[in-house]
């Protein structure tokens, strides 16, 4: 049986076959019930099912084709801080004879609005403890959001018209990487930090961080990373919060004068990233409009 398109398993009845042929091989896997495919939403290569954990009636979600990298850090994360991410009830690299990596999770339904401060607060704060946590986490990261990270995405924002001077933020960009490494720290991260990757078990409840993707990058980067993604006129800045709740947990972040600096520029690099991974929100013209502004506003001051 052929499970794969590329990276991302098929989308296709084949896939749960294969999970309840494993229900019955897996120890781990025995005390799932009612299990029930959710069709994928978006381009992720990770395949969800709803189920039931026996032993408790607790509602869980199990995870196909988690990578080693998300294995690692999410059991790491969940050992040393439980309240961080969904609890952990089963993991493993192997079903039956295949190499797939997959998680059994505690189901956190509920997602934040994107545009309440208080919830982008939280957000934030999530943000600045996972960036605590994971700072002696010796586990393996994704590439680290750097000069040769830029050097690939920002070339392909110009070839897909990337609204506003995007060249020059190109021709500049050692200069001002320069400056930001110089004014802040780089940490491990998240590094998908946005709102589809925070939950929580009820409304209102304790925001929990789902999928991550390890790397080193300046402090603030998470932050803008979301902002760009947001979609929303009324998400609030979203880097002072990140600073915020890094001091709330006594994490630097430079000298308080050059944080809206860094901010521009981060934005700046963030948009150029999303508009040149991500062709469907090239129809937005909010994000259109957004993009334009934060590559004028990086490019407004001299480089570096």
């Amino acid at each position: 049986m052929d499970l794969w398109n590329g990276e991302a398993l098929v989308d296709a009845p084949e896939v749960t076959e294969f999970l309840h042929e494993q229900l019955g091989r897996e120890p781990s896997l025995a005390a799932l019930s009612e299990v029930e495919y959710q069709p994928r939403t978006t381009n992720e290569i990770g395949t969800i099912f709803r189920a039931v954990w026996a032993p408790t009636g607790e509602s869980v979600v199990v995870k196909l084709n988690a990578t080693p990298i998300e294995l690692d850090w999410m059991l790491e994360v969940s050992r040393r801080a439980p309240e961080l991410v969904p609890q952990v009830y089963a993991s493993g690299r192997r079903l039956g004879a295949v190499d797939l990596g997959w998680l059994v999770l505690r189901r956190a339904p509920h997602c934040i609005d994107f545009g309440c401060p208080d919830d982008c607060r939280e957000l934030m704060f999530a943000a600045a403890r996972f960036q605590q946590v994971a700072c002696d986490i010796d586990k393996v990261t994704y590439p680290p959001i750097d000069a040769a990270f830029f050097e690939w995405c920002m070339p392909e924002a110009i070839k897909a018209a990337c609204p506003g001077p995007a060249e020059e933020v190109l021709a500049r960009l050692h200069d001002d990487l320069r400056w930001v490494d110089e004014q802040s720290p780089r940490v491990r991260s998240h590094g998908d930090v946005y709102f589809d990757n925070v939950l929580s078990e009820i409304p209102g409840g304790p925001l929990l961080l789902i999928d991550p993707t390890p790397r080193t990058a300046n402090w603030a980067w998470d932050a803008a990373y979301a902002q760009v993604l947001s979609g929303k006129e009324s998400t609030p800045r979203l880097v002072p919060l990140l600073s915020e709740a890094r001091h709330s947990l006594g994490l630097p972040t430079g000298h308080p004068a050059t944080l809206e600096r860094l901010e521009t520029i981060l934005l700046a690099w963030s948009s150029m990233l999303w508009w040149g991974i991500k062709p469907v929100r090239r129809t937005d013209p909010w994000f259109a409009r957004r993009v334009r502004r934060n590559l004028e506003r990086c490019v407004s001051a001299p480089p570096g």
